[in-house]
């Protein structure tokens, strides 16, 4: 919501670097609160807000010192009476009230500075201050605005990384195995006959299967592999430093691990199966695009599909753009711990 701000341009970029710690309180809240409030959360600034849930302004540990000095009596009553409110140092006015005239006590606290007028618009993820955005400055909540990043590029369903997430991390494996001269392999893997699955368990089952096949994929490949969610029922893996014999094994721990499932729905067991496609280039990566490797594992897949499904092909993908003859792996049982 577009706002304006009153008060002093420093005072509002100097808070940058404490935001990320910064407290919302209420703004009847009292010295003594507030100053628990400060040594609680070892801040220098807090965000004040009003009864209404707007933002009312900036306090800084500097305007409670200052309070302390010029309140202060025998009795103490004052920090049980004064509240935050009277101690806002740069303060946050809605766009209709930007013209109203500022009370005496925030005249006085002016002094001598300069009073500067700013757009500002507040960020906010439901209840939570990410930013606050000015003409001039941008700050930033990192502790809030980190976890709203982290579901933004996670799979709600499966917790694995969302589509969005994994392309930007192709992008940067392919651009880091080209730097080192690295291998680079790709998986995709898709769940046989899926829509079967919803149409005969429905959908809060198919949603299970999907949970189990992710937790699998996740499980079989090394924990620093990519792995991800990349559309309804198909996932893919990036695996780097992998020959292209080397890259047959986490496919057969995969298609080991979930023979093993054994998922029953009302003592009905859900067969459950995968087709994968997999394609590994070894040499020439600065010659190729990240897409290539993509599509020569996509076509492995088909492969897989169109001899059956439950079995996997790969390919070498070679700098001209060729590759060799896709290459089933076979289905050899391992022991998976």
């Amino acid at each position: 919501m577009d706002s304006r701000i009153t008060g002093s341009a420093s005072q509002l970029r100097d808070t940058g670097s404490e935001l990320a710690q910064v407290p919302i309180v209420p703004a009847g809240t009292v010295l003594v609160e507030l100053a628990q409030v400060f040594a609680k959360h070892e801040t220098q600034h807090v965000l004040v807000q009003e009864t209404s849930g707007g933002l009312l302004g900036i306090v800084s540990a500097g305007d409670l010192q200052n309070a302390m000095r010029t309140t202060s009596d025998s009795g103490m009553t004052a920090w049980h009476h004064r509240t935050v409110e009277s101690l806002i140092s740069v303060t946050l006015e809605l766009e209709e009230n930007a013209g109203r005239k500022r009370p005496e006590k925030d005249r006085k606290q002016e002094d001598c500075k300069q009073v500067v007028e700013q757009d500002c618009v507040s960020i906010r993820d439901g209840a939570d201050l990410l930013a606050l955005m000015t003409n001039e400055d941008v700050l930033l909540s990192w502790n809030r605005l980190e976890p709203a990043l982290a579901r933004a590029a996670t799979d709600a369903l499966t917790s694995l990384p969302n589509r969005t997430h994994f392309e930007r991390r192709f992008q940067e494996e392919w651009q880091r195995a080209t730097r080192l001269g690295l291998t680079l392999g790709l998986l995709i893997i898709d769940i046989d006959h899926f829509k079967q699955v919803n149409d005969t368990f429905g959908h809060l089952r198919g949603d299970m299967v999907l949970a189990a096949v992710a937790q699998c994929c996740q499980k079989q490949l090394r924990s620093y592999d990519l792995v991800a969610r990349f559309a309804g029922d198909e996932f893919v893996a990036v695996t780097c430093g992998c020959s292209v014999e080397d890259i047959d094994l986490p496919i057969r721990r995969l298609q080991d691990s979930i023979r093993s499932l054994n998922l029953q729905f009302n003592g009905e067991h859900v067969p459950t199966t995968l087709s994968i496609g997999a394609s590994v280039v070894c040499s020439g990566l600065d010659e190729l695009k990240a897409e290539d490797l993509l599509e020569s594992a996509d076509q492995c897949l088909y492969l897989a599909k169109r001899n059956g499904r439950n079995r996997a092909y790969r390919v070498e993908l070679f700098g001209d753009g060729t590759s060799g003859s896709p290459t089933r792996v076979d289905a050899v049982p391992l022991n998976v711990e």
